[in-house]
């Protein structure tokens, strides 16, 4: 079991272990020692500390890991081995830089402070692109002519936005140089020479007291639009989390509760635990529901990730986050579209006409009195999901799937009252459409002159939406005469007679079958 320090390099705080913490300690020991205790080496020591914090900071995923011996041994070779560096004569000392600076870096973007004329800009951007900042600056005032003066509002972007060159290992990543302790050493030396010449030379105290007066006050101006932005994206982060978790309690509750949380206004809820069961079967049912969770829930956990990055700012890796949540989002597409694809089979045929006539037991009136009543006790308060011709309620916490059948009357052809009930369905083949119209369940009842017709009619169970339709017909023999109750107005549909008086209208009284239709009695 090792040993684990607590140790604070340049303002950051690590964990090290204690033999990487022994090898650290002798390393920046032997720097000190070659470069003494004066200005110039405590700034030179300084920067390089700050850039194995660096260093030690892009290695570590997160504040509680420790350092370890190898990342040591990685951090000294990146800056350079004490033996490598220090030669004891000149000749080797300056073909070690020379060597050191020829690799180059990925430069990246900085206002460089030492060249500038005000911001920095263009000589930043000469260094990003490794030209002469003449060319850059002449650039500028050309563009103020042809540009109808944007290149002032560029310049004055670019000098908040982009960040001043402030230690060595800024300045040196600017110019595309290793950042190691050859470099640093030689920025440094050469930044103390510039110093010495500068100041010699200086004859005018104003014009740079003016010039770093308005340098620090667009610096301010940069560094409060800077807060700002940090703001809001904290508060973007917050929305982002906020609308990730109400969209997906919304998600798992339409796929795990009976009904959803939408308002009682839509005319629809999702129940997310009996749709795939209407339209799918089998194992399907499983893998739909699959698709339809990684289609839905991978956008709204990448939501909430993207929200809580966006605060907390931890290290991920989102190219790999990013592409397999990608991937996996494509795949429950292709899971619901093949599934949607495959199960369009089982509408592609239509059913036999399945026909069932009754003659009705005889009674001594001559008028039959119709009447529906109400065989599906559910919940109508409740949003139910409605498919053409049927629809699924709730009964008893359960859902079932309840059609509504059609009645029409007709003449007879025989002396007595008939009863006809036409039954249709869909399905992959004939020969199952016909399979899926002996599923509907369907009844009435005659007592005497009097028949009474359910208002819904059933499937067997577990059966599928096949879109199945049930037709009534009630046949009249000539010269006898049907009642039409107030509740029939559930389930009749289009009756012709002679007036061509509205099905509503033919409610509560009596009509006739002549041979012309059906009359009303007068």
């Amino acid at each position: 079991m090792k040993k684990t320090l607590t140790i604070n390099i340049s303002g950051s705080i690590f964990h090290i272990d204690e033999d990487a913490y022994e090898q650290l300690q002798s390393y920046l020991h032997s720097l000190t020692s070659h470069y003494g205790t004066n200005e110039e080496g405590k700034e030179i020591l300084s920067d390089i500390e700050s850039r194995i914090a660096e260093i030690f900071n892009e290695k570590l995923s997160s504040k509680e890991e420790v350092v370890n011996i190898d990342m040591v041994e990685n951090t000294i070779d990146i800056m350079g081995r004490p033996e490598e560096i220090f030669e004891n004569d000149d000749d080797s000392h300056e073909e070690a830089t020379s060597f050191s600076s020829e690799k180059k870096q990925k430069r990246r973007l900085y206002r460089d402070p030492e060249k500038r004329v005000f911001g920095g800009v263009c000589s930043g951007l000469a260094s990003y692109l490794g030209i002469d900042v003449v060319v850059i600056r002449l650039l500028f005032a050309l563009f103020v002519f042809i540009g109808y003066g944007t290149s002032f509002l560029l310049y004055f972007i670019l000098w908040i936005a982009v960040p001043k060159a402030l230690t060595t290992s800024q300045r040196l990543e600017m110019k595309g140089k290793k950042v190691n302790i050859s470099n640093i050493e030689e920025t440094i030396k050469e930044e103390y020479n510039e110093v010495k010449d500068n100041f010699n030379r200086m004859k005018d105290k104003s014009s740079p007291h003016v010039r770093d007066t308005f340098d620090k006050g667009v610096d301010f101006i940069g560094s409060t639009l800077r807060l700002l932005l940090k703001i809001f994206v904290i508060i973007a982060g917050i929305g982002f989390i906020v609308a990730g978790l109400i969209s997906l309690i919304g998600f798992v509750s339409s796929m795990i509760f009976a009904h959803s949380v939408l308002p009682s206004f839509i005319d629809m809820s999702l129940p997310g635990t009996i749709l795939p069961q209407i339209f799918f079967d089998g194992t399907n049912v499983t893998l739909f529901t699959i698709g339809i969770i990684m289609i839905v829930g991978i956008p709204i956990a990448l939501l909430i990730f993207a929200g809580s990055k966006l605060i907390f700012r931890y290290k991920t890796n989102n190219k790999l986050i990013g592409l397999s949540a990608l991937a996996l989002w494509i795949i429950g597409i292709f899971v619901v579209v093949s599934l949607g694809i495959t199960q369009a089979r089982n509408y592609s045929k239509k059913s036999s006409n399945v026909t069932e006539t009754t003659a009705l037991k005889t009674f001594q009136n001559d008028t039959l009195y119709l009447s529906c009543s109400d065989n599906i006790d559910y919940d109508w308060r409740v949003n139910n999901i409605h498919l053409n011709d049927m629809k699924i309620v709730v009964v008893n916490d359960d859902e079932v799937l309840i059609g509504e059948p059609t009645l029409d009357i007709e003449r007879s052809f025989s002396d007595e009252f008939e009863i006809k009930i036409r039954k249709k369905a869909l399905g992959k083949s004939t020969k199952n459409a016909n399979e899926n119209t002996e599923d509907i369940i369907y009844s009435w009842e005659q007592d005497g002159e009097n028949l009474n017709f359910n208002q819904y009619f059933t499937l067997k169970e577990d059966n599928a939406w096949r879109n199945q339709k049930l037709h009534i017909t009630v046949k009249v023999p000539i010269g006898k005469v049907v009642y039409l109750d107030q509740s029939m107005k559930k389930i009749i549909h289009d009756i012709d007679n002679v007036s061509n008086t509205w099905d509503y209208d033919m409610l509560n009284q009596k009509w006739i079958m002549k041979k012309e239709g059906l009359t009303l009695v007068q």
